[in-house]
């Protein structure tokens, strides 16, 4: 064979290959892909929600002219598929039959399901008058007349002869029409179990009242339009009784999303309120009379501000209702500065006192961690954790198990048709339009003048800046966690997103997504899970008895390899929509199931090795269920709340400053650090005491135990006379040598200069019976620093007890710490003088300037029976510093704790692996933080004098996508930088400037430069020569730990954590880190641990919590537990 063949055959082969190479990696690349969006072409479906923009309708008319419509699904002709219904605001409804493998006809002329003249907005589906047909309601909104505004119900009167389903419009026969009401949303429901389907109505309001002025006589105001309304179904007749049934109706309701859902698992269906601006949202919790109670506040810590769109479903399989509530807060740094303005603490802190509930802006998860006693679920809030929370301008959220693995993940729409918070073009283009309209003044009153208004509107409206972004879709990784996959999955596509439901359209087990979407076609999601990952399902379809022929609020539990999946039949889900009435479960690689069903009438029907992978209908008529006869018993408790028993009568209470006036950057209040507690036997009764401290202007308090098993105040001068200082820590010590127990106490508080009177610390010597007195002021030297905690042992061996006292935040300069110190014991044995010497040099002059403490233990942690230190705090590692001889030199780097740095908030230590050296338990602020870090994209801070007029400014920066940013917005950093108007004058060139671009190199190196690198609490295993962090399990990370007890609390010989924290005063942007409900980790003896869950714990410690001491009271065990700004709450050991 020639060369010039030969070669001409290897350009062949090598083509060839090229060829097959593209077609395999392209099939790879495609299997990846679980989702395809089918176009009009596939599916024959063609609907596009238009709005068009006119003077006299645009969004500065009517506030909610981008919300978009929704999406009905449900199989109107009984055909077995499908079908499709679209709301358009000013466009006509569709109704799209299914005609199998994603073939749709539009039959909605012929069904006569297009609506009238009127903005459409939401679209629920369900069987209304009981007749086994789905029926189709729809609610109208807009600025029309009354008349413009009552909504339709469709009455599904059967199919033709091409089996077409037709329906006429009965709302007003039925009560259900509603005129002038501005609605949302309808969801039905089967509130009274009686048989038959209530319904619930949320409405919106369009006129802006005052919040603040007299806020409670609005609020509780019925108005007949705006607030939301509960119908009870009266032999067909809708009876509106929001009133009696405790349904809040006032007119600051924007109501923008519904879920139905039995939260406290009672029985009965409860109602979870969306809404939108200043008012909270709602939980409604059915009494089961006919009445509802509001427990939002009971429930949660805090709530999503401008609530959208949500959900309710089991995401993690623990049996338990949890929440996702969508807002407006943008993944990426450019959208997030530029919408974002200044961060209002005085607007959110009127509203708290105006009687509001905590809101912050961003996607919220709310996770179901149990039931108390009284009926009230109680969630912790764990959307940043999860990685859901930025999603943008969202809408709807839909949990489904969208690849069959048995867990639930999240499809979450968003788009907004312009972007109405651009912060440049509020500041400019509106003002700039203002401007000209006062000038104008009354010339626009007259007709002519209202034309001209509107026209300037119109124009103003056309320049406002559009930006259409992905929907998102999240997998679920472990019932906790999320991950984004709209690469992997297929959603990619921008657009402008609202109304979205879930239905397998084409019957193969999994489920497809349709999409409405605004000024562009719907889209059509086919789901290929059943091609791609192979996994089983369960499709379940249920036929109710009475008028509740779909069995709304019934209960379905799919059990399959030990695992159990749960379910509620309800179909109002995330916005505006409705979805199939049909239950799918996915059961990975499971080939067998068992099912439970609880009928809405509480009854129960069970099936072992029922069908997979084929829709299986059961019906309640024909099944005969019966009430299941069993003892419910809670398990047995750990732990009893004994607060209002033990007669503790003690309220801490903050001062009015405000750390964020005076530190205009500050990432939190570092004023709002107690109160700590101390507990020691101060009497020599065999019974532990304890003292708490008091915030500036509040006396300090010691509580003495009694036989009879209470706690009584002990009066003193000594507290009374230190009214004026803040306690920040304190500790028990002998510091005289004379066996019994005296009182050291550290003083601080932001809002001093670090020489004043108020940072002094003080020590207060016992009698021996629990009296005390100050100490001489010789006893200690003279030093002032805004402290954090104390720290008592003997470093040097010589039989007395010597102080480390942990310098807080330098006043007005976060990060940057005051000074800490070690004092030594000096005390005179022989006469009994007692002195305290100041000896940091001596033993080692790194621990004048540790950092930022903000906890330290003395410790042997080498067994060489000499008192080792551990320091830990915020922005510094975990400090180790190893006692010579009674000099304490630092092995941070050496026991491989160097890049430790983190938001260390406590510290406790013990045997925890049971091998004869100490172990650590580190408490850190936690995962369930706006900011992620690791070893290379930590959160950085550089404090340094920026402005050049002597004084330290600290600029804090996060990593977002790979980039580090300054977490400030432009108003914060030109409030505190006022030069940079000149350098940024919109906020378009901030929203992308790095630290780099705002700051000179010179500025930058001249700074203090630090780094977190670890948010997770920690144990420290101690290896000997090392220690290896172990991150404590996930329901550790939710919230800050600041305190911890080691203990067998179970009785099994082996040590238990009991674990409680939050931290309430971070800027209002992030709100309260409240997820903390108090935990208790179940050792194993060897390092490892079991979350116990709270129905077995027994207890909720909820709140601000600041400190947890444990109190011996003869064959009691009490735990006493102190908050910021609120009470102690005591808990008591049962065993």
């Amino acid at each position: 064979m020639s060369r010039v063949k030969k070669h001409k055959y290897s350009l062949l082969a090598f083509y060839s290959f090229l060829i097959v190479a593209t077609i395999l990696f392209g099939c790879k690349d495609k299997q990846r892909t679980l989702f395809e969006s089918l176009g009009p072409g596939q599916t024959n479906i063609s609907f596009t929600n238009e709005i068009v923009e006119t003077q006299m309708l645009n969004v500065m008319q009517y506030e909610y002219l981008y919300n978009g419509g929704g999406v009905g699904i449900g199989d109107f002709n009984e055909d077995g598929l499908p079908d499709i219904y679209f709301t358009g605001n000013t466009v006509e409804n569709k109704l799209y039959i299914n005609k199998g493998n994603f073939k749709f006809e539009d039959v909605t002329l012929l069904s006569g399901v297009q609506g009238k003249e009127g903005w459409k907005t939401g679209v629920s589906v369900a069987d209304v008058n009981g007749d086994g047909l789905l029926d189709i309601y729809v609610c109208y909104s807009g600025l029309g007349t009354k008349e413009d505004r009552s909504n339709q119900l469709f009455i599904n009167k059967g199919n033709n002869k091409d089996l077409i389903p037709i329906f006429i419009d009965a709302a007003a026969e039925h009560g259900l029409d509603v005129p002038g009401s501005f609605s949302t949303q309808a969801a039905f429901l089967d509130y009274d179990i009686d048989g038959d389907l209530d319904m619930f109505l949320l409405n919106h309001s369009k006129t802006f009242y005052a919040p603040f002025y007299n806020s409670t006589k609005l609020r509780n105001f019925r108005h007949p339009f705006f607030g939301n309304s509960l119908y009870r179904n009266d032999n067909g007749k809708f009876i509106n009784v929001s009133s009696s049934a405790g349904i809040y109706g006032g007119g600051l309701n924007f109501g923008l999303g519904v879920a139905i859902s039995d939260f406290n698992q009672d029985g009965f269906s409860d109602i979870l309120v969306s809404n939108d601006y200043d008012e909270q949202d709602f939980l409604y919790l059915n009494n089961g009379d006919g009445t509802f109670i509001d427990a939002t506040k009971k429930s949660f810590g805090h709530i999503s501000k401008y609530s959208m769109g949500n959900d309710a479903a089991d995401l993690n399989n623990d049996g338990l209702v949890d929440l996702v509530t969508l807002d407006m807060l943008p993944a990426d740094n450019y959208r997030q500065k530029l919408l974002k303005g200044p961060d209002e603490y005085d607007r959110y802190q009127l509203a708290v006192d105006s009687g509001y509930h905590r809101q912050q802006m961003r996607n919220m998860l709310q996770l179901n961690r149990g039931i108390d006693k009284e009926g009230i679920p109680h969630f912790s809030e764990i959307g940043q954790l999860s990685g859901i929370s930025n999603t943008d301008w969202s809408w709807a959220v839909l949990t489904a198990d969208y690849d069959n693995d048995g867990l639930k993940d999240m499809f979450i729409t968003n788009g907004y048709l312009r972007d109405y918070t651009n912060m440049d073009f509020m500041k400019f283009d509106v003002n700039e339009v203002l401007s000209k309209v006062r000038a104008r003044g009354s010339e626009l009153l007259d007709n002519k003048g209202k034309n001209e208004y509107a026209d300037v509107i119109y124009e103003l409206v056309k320049k406002m800046p559009s930006t259409k972004v992905p929907n998102y879709i999240f997998k679920n990784n472990d019932g906790l966690t999320f991950k984004n996959v709209g690469d992997n999955w297929g959603i990619t596509n921008p657009s402008v997103s609202t109304g979205a439901a879930y239905a397998d359209l084409d019957s193969d087990g999994d489920l497809d997504l349709i999409i409405n979407n605004t000024n562009e076609l719907a889209s059509i999601y086919k789901n290929t899970t059943d091609e791609k990952t192979k996994n089983n399902f369960v499709k379940i379809k249920l036929k109710g008895k009475d008028k509740n022929t779909f069995a709304l609020g019934a209960k379905v539990w799919i059990s399959s390899d030990s695992i159990v999946q749960f379910l509620e039949n309800s179909t109002t889900k995330g916005f505006q929509s409705s979805v199939d009435p049909i239950l799918n479960f996915g059961i990975g690689k499971s080939n067998k199931a068992n099912i439970k069903i609880q009928w809405p009438n509480g009854k129960i029907t069970t099936q072992q090795n029922i069908n997979i992978n084929k829709l299986i209908q059961f019906d309640e008529t024909l099944l005969e269920p019966k009430f299941e006869i069993k003892e419910y018993s809670r398990p047995k408790e750990i732990f009893s709340d004994v607060t209002n028993d033990i007669g503790i009568s003690f309220l801490h209470s903050e001062n009015n400053f405000v750390e964020f006036k005076t530190d205009r950057l500050a990432l939190k209040q570092n004023s709002r650090l107690g109160p700590k507690l101390s507990v020691a036997d101060i009497n020599n009764d065999g019974l532990d005491d304890f003292f708490v401290g008091g915030a500036a202007g509040q006396c300090d308090q010691l509580f003495v135990a009694q036989l009879n098993g209470s706690y009584k105040k002990k009066e003193s001068e000594c507290w009374k006379n230190n009214l004026d200082l803040e306690t920040i820590d304190s500790a028990f010590f002998d510091a005289d040598s004379d066996g019994d127990y005296d009182l050291y106490i550290v003083s601080g508080g932001s809002e001093y200069s670090l020489n004043s009177e108020n940072l002094k610390n003080r020590l207060f010597l016992n009698d021996g019976e629990g009296n005390f007195q100050s100490a001489p002021k010789s006893s200690l030297p003279l030093a002032f620093s805004n402290g954090s905690c104390v720290t008592a042992g003997d470093y040097d061996n010589d039989g007395d007890e010597d102080l480390f006292v942990g310098g807080g935040v330098f006043p007005g300069n976060y990060p940057l710490s005051s000074p800490s110190g070690i004092l030594r014991n000096d005390t005179d044995r022989l006469t009994g003088e007692v002195k305290f010497t100041i000896a940091t040099n001596e033993v080692n002059p790194l621990l004048r300037k540790p950092g930022l403490v903000t906890d330290a233990i003395w410790v042997d942690i080498n067994n060489d029976r000499w008192l080792d230190l551990v320091v830990v705090g915020e922005w510094m590692p975990i400090r180790i510093f190893v006692n010579e001889d009674g000099r304490l030199t630092e092995r941070t780097s050496d026991l491989n704790l160097g890049k430790s740095n983190g938001f260390w908030q406590s510290l406790n230590e013990a045997d925890i692996d049971g091998d004869g050296d100490i172990d650590l338990i580190v408490g850190n602020m936690g995962s369930n933080m706006p900011f992620k870090v690791t070893a290379n994209e930590p959160l950085e801070v550089y404090a340094g004098d920026f402005r050049g007029d002597g004084l330290t400014s600290s600029v804090i920066c996060s990593y977002v996508q790979g980039k580090s940013y300054p977490i400030a917005s432009l108003d914060e950093m030109q409030d505190e930088f006022p030069l940079l108007k000149k350098k940024f004058l919109k906020y378009s060139s901030y929203a992308s400037a790095t630290i780099e671009d705002i700051f000179s190199i010179d500025q930058l190196n001249k700074a203090k430069h630090m780094s977190i690198y670890e948010l997770q609490s920690l144990y420290l295993e101690n290896k000997g020569d090392t220690f290896e962090g172990h991150p404590l399990p996930i329901e550790a990370q939710f919230s800050p730990i600041q305190g911890a007890i080691i203990k067998d609390f179970t009785g099994d010989n082996y040590l238990d954590v009991l674990l409680a924290g939050n931290f309430y005063p971070f800027r209002v942007q992030y709100g309260p880190s409240d997820a903390g409900k108090g935990l208790l980790l179940e050792g194993n003896g060897k390092g490892g641990y079991n979350v116990v869950k709270n129905d077995k714990l027994g207890i909720w410690i909820e709140g601000d919590v600041r400190d947890l001491k444990s109190l011996k009271h003869g064959n009691r065990n009490n735990i006493i537990i102190s908050k910021n700004n609120d009470s102690i709450q005591a808990i008591q050991l049962i065993h």
